[in-house]
This record gives C-alpha cells, structure tokens and sequence, in this order.
C-alpha cells in the first residue's frame, strides 16, 4: 500500500494560537507506521510553496520520517489538519492520522493501511490595528442628535438600529484635560465583536477556560475596550450604604479624583496581594472593585503587558436633588433617566462636582472645601465596569417601557438577572444605589449597593503589538495573540 499525504495550504480564517512564519525553521515532518513502503508528496497551494523540491517525493521505510520545509505567505499560520481516503475522498480518517504541533513542527503518523490525502489549513493573520481600522471603517456617520437612545436598540417592533457609531471622547490618557479624540462604539446586536483573549475563571468558578469578550468601542486614544461576555460570579457593591459616599467605586479618598488628577490604582500585576487596589489619592476600595482586581491578579496579569490604563466613571457629578437631606440625584441620572424625551449618554466623566463651591457642615466628610466629593469621579484603572452611559450607548433602554428590547450584544444568561454597572444613580442618608442592567427586560436599572449581583470585567488592550485571526463572530471570534 501507497499512502500519499498531498499537503494543501489554504486560505481559511479561524481560531489557533500554533504559529508558522516565513522563516525556514517550520518543518513539516510526515512519519509513516504502515509496514510496508510508504510515498509522500507534499504539495503547496497558493499561499506557500515548498522550498525542498529535490525531496518532494521520496518513498521512506517504516517509522522512518521525510522532512519538508514549507514557506507560507507572510501574515498566514497554520489552522487545521483534515485527511481523507485518497481514493475515496467521502471517507473521512483524520481521526486515524495523528497530528502533534510543537516548536513550529507539524508531525503527521499515519494509522491506516489506505492511502490518504491530507489537507493542511493555514489562516490571515492581521494586526489589531489592521482590525481596528475596518471598524472605524464601518462606523455610521449618522448625526448623535438623531439618535433616539430613549428606545434602545434593537427594539422588539423591528427597529434595528445596530452598527457602529462614534461619540467624543479622551484623546490621551496622560492628559484628561485633552478630550479630543472620537471613540466609536457597538450598538445593538453587534455580531461581529466577538474576541477571545486570556485563560480565567467566570460565574464563580475555579477552573480557567478561553475567555470571550465582546468589544465596546474603540477608545478615543485607540485602544479597544472589551466587556467580558460572561461574569465572575456575583458581588456586592459595597458592604454599608447608609451614607452617600457608598456609592462610591472608592470613598474617603485623600483628594478627588478629577480629570486633572484622576484616581489610580496600583500596579495590580506586580503587586502583593495585600496592597493591591489602592490608589495613588488614598481612600477605601468599594466591595467590587477588590473582587475585580483580586480576579485579575489570579486570571490575567500574565498578559498585564498587552492590558493598558483607562479610563472608567464613576460619576458623582451632582444631577439635582438636595445636598443636605432627602435623596441627592448623581449626573448619569440626569443625562439618562431624568428626562426621557432627552437622552443624551456621554463618554467625557465629570469632576465629582457638588452643586455649591463649598462643602456643607452635615457633610464635610464627603466634599473638600473646593466642592468636590471625596468619593467616586474619575480613575485611571487597568480594569473596571462599564459605565451608566455606555450601558445605553451598547442599546439598552434607560428606563423600563412597554415592550421588551431586543436581543442587544449585551444581553447574556449570567449568575444573576442584573449585573453591576459603575454609575451612582442617587443617594441619601440611608439608601446610595447604582446603575446596572436588568437582563430581563433590557434595560438600565439601580439597585442598592449591598446586593449581590453579576459582575462583569472591562479591559482595555493596545493595540500596537497584538495580532488576532478570525472573523470577529461568535463562531469565529477575533482570536488575539501575540
């Protein structure tokens, strides 16, 4: 018996982290386990070419091995191996052919006395920035102001308003002050910002698994924002909220964190575990946001170096309401829920203003004497949550209204029906309550602080030195790399 293995180089976008370049240190090594002579042939599609002719057929004895240098195209790396009988191409035996890849060598062994054919699959590699470009490419055009956030998008009547648009906001995160850039964003059921970075944990569990993110936007400084499309399991948000500052991300703070000195925190990845979260202004860590940046140390600072600083709201700006009793309304409530026939979500966080220049004596421990709170406002973190604004930016309705929205990309089935957002809704001696997602009805909702609801991690990558395959579905999902 003959086996012949004709090697095929194809043009196949999918998942794989195995490498080949153009470098002639990828060997292709095809060892045979029949007993009697075996031929090899290895042929090279239109993406590569085999660069030892002299040996391109050669008849090789029992377990003996025949080596092929094959040279892909720039910017391919191997895929997948499918082998079929070569005179019976119906008949399907790669599960009879065994393939291991290490150190960019493919060995392919045989396990069957009939001839087989065997295809190799190679897939485009492209940079982020390649991939971020075709998304700002597809961005819409359309004016913001005739955007109805009001309704959500998509809505159960048929409006689909799904797509990519752009918004104002941060061009440098060195400089808040800057806000010049222009950030474009997923909107409704976005199909195709499907990414798979990273090994963790989610819903709670222990054992680490491929994580999958879908992307929010491409950052106004260019980086690409990316929202776990799962949770880590549940959390509080704070354990007290009888005062306001527990509405707060962190509170008590040294000073307040401002767009001229937002609050950071320290280097998560190379810190001990007992100093990590605290933040170069002082002040206490919110439940989740040491739940958050515990989940990050454990799950994903071997891949620090590619995650950078962003920015995340916490807006504790003041919308309405009384700042000495009753209930105090924070500025996401009244851009987003306030007036429904004006919705208007932004990406530029507000100082964490009070609505007087000078703190009142009832809370003095919650504003300086300059007006600003001492909980909440700007921060400058390597994770985070999404922020009230960008919740209603993705599709979903900021308020509940008749008739359910839509399936919208942020929609999943997690720990809880509801999971956290970062934006205080409003507060008052003994209530503070902040901006989620009721996963139900498709819509922005608040809670009390001291619930236990989903939590779901923000990320932000770089993109100058990743590079993904893949097609950015859920069934191809941009594969990002090295």
């Amino acid at each position: 018996g003959i086996v012949a293995l004709i090697l095929v180089i194809g043009t196949v976008i999918g998942v794989s982290y195995a490498y080949y370049t153009s470098n002639s240190s990828n060997i292709l090594t095809i060892s045979g386990t029949v007993s009697k002579k075996i031929m090899v042939r290895v042929e090279a599609g239109e993406h590569g070419q085999v660069e030892s002719m002299d040996i391109a057929t050669k008849q090789t004895d029992y377990n003996s091995a025949s080596t092929f240098t094959l040279k892909p195209e720039s910017g391919y790396q191997y895929k997948s191996i499918s082998c079929t009988e070569t005179y019976n191409s119906n008949k399907n035996v790669t599960n009879k052919v065994s393939v291991s890849i290490s150190n960019n060598i493919l060995r392919i062994t045989p396990k069957t006395v009939n001839d087989v054919t065997c295809t190799v699959e190679f897939e485009q590699v492209r940079t982020l920035e390649d991939i971020k470009s075709e998304i700002i490419q597809t961005a819409n055009q359309t004016s913001l102001s005739s955007t109805d956030f009001a309704k959500g998008c998509p809505t159960s009547s048929g409006d689909n308003c799904s797509g990519v648009y752009q918004m104002a906001d941060y061009d440098n995160i060195d400089n808040l002050n800057s806000q010049n850039g222009t950030s474009y964003y997923f909107r409704g059921e976005a199909k195709n910002n499907y990414v798979q970075f990273g090994r963790g944990t989610t819903k709670g569990g222990t054992t680490q698994e491929d994580l999958t993110w879908r992307i929010v936007r491409i950052n106004g400084d260019g980086s690409i924002r990316l929202v776990l499309d799962s949770d880590i399991g549940t959390s509080k948000f704070n354990s007290n909220d009888n005062e306001r500052k527990y509405v707060g991300y962190t509170y008590d703070n040294g000073t307040p964190c401002t767009n001229s000195s937002p609050c950071k925190s320290v280097d998560i990845a190379t810190n001990v575990e007992d100093q990590m979260g605290t933040t170069d202004h002082g002040g206490n860590n919110s439940t989740i946001k040491t739940k958050l940046e515990q989940w990050y140390y454990d799950n994903l600072r071997a891949y620090d170096q590619y995650i950078t600083y962003e920015t995340y709201c916490n807006d504790t700006s003041y919308g309405s309401g009384s700042e000495t009793s009753g209930f105090l309304y924070y500025g996401a409530y009244q851009r987003l829920q306030a007036n429904s026939s004006s919705v208007k979500p932004q990406l530029i966080c507000p100082d964490p203003k009070t609505n007087y220049g000078i703190s009142t004596p009832s809370e003095s421990s919650e504003h300086t004497g300059t007006g600003f709170r001492t909980y909440g406002g700007v921060y400058k973190l390597k994770i985070g949550l999404l922020s009230g604004d960008e919740i209603v930016l993705a599709g979903f309705k900021p308020t509940v209204t008749t008739g359910v929205t839509a399936s919208n990309y942020l929609y999943y089935t997690g720990s809880s029906y509801y999971f956290w957002g970062m934006s205080p809704r409003a507060s008052n001696a003994i209530y503070a309550y902040v901006f989620g997602v009721h996963l139900y009805s498709r819509h922005l909702d608040s809670n009390g602080v001291i619930g236990a609801y989903g939590v779901r991690p923000v990320i932000n990558l770089s993109t100058s030195r990743l590079k993904a395959t893949g097609e950015g579905t859920k069934d191809e999902p941009f594969v990002i790399s090295q």
